[in-house]
């Protein structure tokens, strides 16, 4: 991509000054094109310093350079720069680290040039991490693509476990090697994830209270009384943190148990029916079906007042 936009770029340059463009000496000016009163203009693009969520805070990294980190594509990232953030749909997919900043970060994108984007725009996956089996993971669909929690089914190789992500839903109609891919396991790289240990880290859910809702929540960044979220259809939003419930990675529920969990991104009260621990979900009442909700560890919530 690089080296194709540097040769764009000196084949726009040659046309230009072969079409009769730029400045001319009196010599030239007596050659075949002296007559040739074609004006070339070239336009640049227009540079924008990418910065979709100005009041949040900006602070340091821990990312070093050649890290894996996730971030959104830099398109999406200049056009909520832009246009605003509202109404910009996001995911987040696997970059690498160039150069950490106290502010700004270059990152290596995959389908972009090198660019200097916003830490709080930046997750990053801490290297050299090992697993063990019922660990949840924060890591990307690695044989698709977006940032996924996962839960590790065989730690066999703790540095390159295998994983199912609970983040696809478990019924999900596609498949692969004839397992829908919501069922299916697959080894990660090595330095391609870390394991989620807190509440509060990006990667891990919140429920945000919005005016008589709560809403599932994905943390991106934490800072001060601030929180950067991306929520249900990919929107991202700053919530003061007070607003937010912080919940467990892995829910210490059982079957039987009174619980909230998202339907369609908003909370309900429901009732568990089954725990699986190896695939870390939860099967539970739909309030609107006879099937029940199957919900990924990470966004069960037990002390949520709902009417």
């Amino acid at each position: 991509m690089k080296k194709f936009k540097i040769l764009l770029i000196a084949i726009v340059t040659a046309t230009f000054f072969s079409c009769g463009g730029g400045t001319k000496t009196n010599s030239e000016n007596t050659d075949a094109t002296a007559n040739d009163t074609t004006k070339t203009e070239v336009t640049t693009e227009e540079v924008v310093k990418v910065d979709p969520f100005k009041d949040f805070p900006k602070g340091n990294i821990i990312a070093q350079e050649g890290d894996y980190v996730l971030t959104p594509s830099l398109t999406w990232q200049i056009d909520a720069t832009k246009n605003g953030p509202e109404s910009q749909t996001f995911i987040f997919y696997s970059a690498k680290m160039a150069k950490p900043g106290n502010e700004y970060s270059v990152i290596d994108f995959i389908f972009d040039d090198d660019t200097e984007i916003p830490n709080y725009m930046i997750i990053p996956i801490r290297p050299d991490e090992s697993a063990k089996v019922g660990d949840i993971v924060l890591t990307w669909w690695q044989s698709g693509s977006g940032m996924k929690r996962a839960i590790v089914t065989n730690a066999s190789d703790p540095k390159a476990p295998e994983v199912n992500y609970i983040d696809i839903d478990w019924n999900n109609p596609a498949k692969t090697d004839d397992v829908g891919i919501g069922q299916k396991t697959e080894k990660i790289e090595p330095n391609t994830f870390h394991v989620l240990k807190n509440k509060w880290e990006a990667g891990t859910s919140v429920a945000v209270k919005v005016n008589n809702d709560y809403k599932v929540a994905t943390i991106v960044n934490v800072s001060g009384d601030k929180v950067l979220t991306i929520g249900w259809a990919g929107i991202m939003k700053i919530y003061d943190k007070n607003d937010c419930v912080a919940l467990d990675i892995i829910p210490n529920v059982k079957v039987g148990d009174e619980i909230q969990a998202p339907w369609v991104g908003k909370f309900v009260n429901t009732k568990v029916v089954k725990v699986d621990k190896k695939f870390g979900r939860v099967w539970c009442d739909d309030p609107h079906s006879d099937d029940p909700m199957i919900v990924p560890f990470g966004n069960i919530a037990t002390t949520l007042e709902i009417k």
